[in-house]
């Protein structure tokens, strides 16, 4: 083997490498981008999670004051009925 052939053996071996190096950089590649896929899909579920969070707890807010409202209404209701019947049974029911 002379020389110049050995020399163009060791570019070959070299090039082999280095195509199997780019061969992987490209893998690696495409797994980073489907990576970053996933993570931007699931930033957007957390947001979206989290209107929703902001969504049901404004709800609850608005629904806590409707039953503390409603209770007091409730409240006063039976008040007025208790007081309204002590008020007639007191003065003899005329």
């Amino acid at each position: 083997m002379s020389m110049d052939e050995h020399r163009l053996d060791r570019i070959e071996q070299k090039l082999d490498r280095l195509a199997e190096t780019v061969s992987q950089i490209v893998r690696v590649e495409e797994q980073l981008t489907s990576a970053f896929k996933r993570l931007d899909r699931h930033e957007k579920r957390l947001d979206d999670q989290e209107d929703d969070i902001r969504e049901l707890t404004e709800d609850a807010i608005i629904n806590a004051k409707s039953v503390k409202m409603s209770e007091r209404l409730f409240w006063i209701i039976i008040s007025l009925i208790v007081s309204g019947s002590a008020y007639f049974s007191a003065s003899g029911g005329a």
